[in-house]
């Protein structure tokens, strides 16, 4: 557990690590390089239906080189999908005629421009698309375009919510068998939902830590002791009820206790739960900014963070906090509740940062379906993302797919 006293100071030490590393990325761009003219000529929101009725927010850039790039928002909900595109729209506007290598320009002029998941994610799908483009302008893939691959073999693992019991179970043991190596669970199931940023200070009953237990013990039954497994709160607890349930956790030792409170950002709460436990605290899929990442960083208690590319403005954004992290001592397990579209940036991103753990990625929830939009879907291969040498992002669109399932 880290310091908390020294949070903030190294926080500030950390950060032109942080912007350094983003500025060096837009260097390497081939507008940087090569002068190289290219223009927008159309950008356009794309929501499209998957199996189980929900949507993906994707983005489309198509240029007067004939070269497109594709990208994606984050949404939670059809609601928030169409609220993401209603933003996408706004920026979209602005950006005919202009270059679609010149990111950083981008980001610093949109993201003051308006605030909130819905904004952040509108500029998250138009800089992934932008990335896409500039990596096939290039014939290079992103990770190239941000310093090179320390790996192009990322570890991942799957994630298996607030499911019941018997039917978690079955998915992870499965999961295990095909070779991931590290697996993330609910286990509070009789916890009620609640709103991020809510004050609560309700106490788990008897009944619901008995149940938290019982998950965890049969759990570790299949898995085994030194199996990896994560606890997620999703953000539904008391900092008092956390500290309960984290006390309930610790003979099944999680790697990690991810957004235990209401407010799984807020530094006191954090620090309050890390103080009581030996479990380390992560959190991070609700960072929207480099500035939100910093204020949670410098509690100094965190062992993880999980920023979520669609959502906290693209890649550029989440390098920064990436970096941060790495000047903490701060490892990497980015998020992953979204298409292979933003789930392969993510892997790009993982690429090149030394301070990787594990990326998070659904991988079996697109086998089963088949999922047939993008192509090629990852691949994967003992636990790992095997990434290619494609240029961009190294997926396209299948159009016919898409005709099938755009959403007016």
């Amino acid at each position: 557990m880290k310091d908390a006293m020294v949070g903030a100071a190294a926080v500030s030490a950390a950060m032109p690590l942080a912007l350094t590393r983003a500025a060096s990325a837009e260097a390497r761009l081939p507008v940087a390089n090569q002068g190289v003219k290219i223009k927008i000529v159309t950008a356009e929101p794309l929501l499209v239906s998957y199996p189980g009725g929900g949507l993906w927010v994707l983005t489309r850039i198509r240029t007067d080189q004939g070269v497109e790039g594709i990208g994606e928002g984050f949404c939670e909900s059809a609601e928030s999908g169409r609220a993401v595109r209603t933003e996408i729209l706004k920026i979209a506007a602005s950006l005919i005629g202009t270059n679609p290598l010149g990111i950083n320009a981008f980001v610093q002029k949109f993201k003051p421009l308006g605030k909130g998941r819905f904004w952040t994610s509108a500029i998250a799908a138009m800089e992934i698309a932008m990335w896409d483009i500039a990596g096939k302008v290039a014939g290079k893939p992103i990770y190239d375009l941000l310093g090179g691959a320390l790996r192009t073999r990322i570890p991942v693992y799957q994630t298996w919510g607030a499911f019941d019991l018997e039917r978690s179970i079955e998915k992870m043991a499965a999961a295990k068998a095909r070779g991931i190596q590290m697996l993330k669970c609910d286990p509070f199931v009789t916890l009620p939902w609640r709103t991020v940023g809510e004050r609560i200070q309700d106490l788990p009953r008897s009944e619901d830590i008995k149940a938290t237990e019982k998950y965890l013990t049969r759990l570790r039954n299949v898995l085994g002791e030194d199996y990896k497994i994560g606890c997620d709160g999703h953000w539904r607890m008391s900092v008092e009820g956390a500290k309960q349930m984290a006390k309930a956790m610790e003979p099944f030792k999680p790697v990690f206790f991810e957004e235990p409170t209401t407010r799984p950002d807020d530094p006191d709460d954090l620090k309050a739960v890390a103080a009581s436990t030996s479990i380390p605290i992560s959190t991070g899929e609700h960072f929207e900014t480099i500035e939100q990442a910093a204020n949670a960083v410098a509690s100094g208690v965190l062992s993880f963070i999980q920023p979520e590319v669609a959502w906290n403005c693209g890649i550029l954004e989440t390098l920064k906090m990436t970096s941060l992290a790495e000047g903490m001592g701060i490892r990497i397990a980015t998020h992953g509740h979204v298409s292979p579209v933003a789930i392969r940036a993510a892997s790009h991103i993982n690429a090149v940062i030394p301070n990787l753990f594990f990326q998070e990625h659904p991988a079996s929830s697109w086998q089963s379906w088949p999922e047939t939009l993008f192509e090629p879907l990852d691949r994967l291969e003992d636990g790992h993302v095997i990434l290619s040498d494609a240029p961009g992002l190294g997926m396209k669109l299948n159009e016919a797919e898409l005709k099938k399932r755009l959403i007016a």
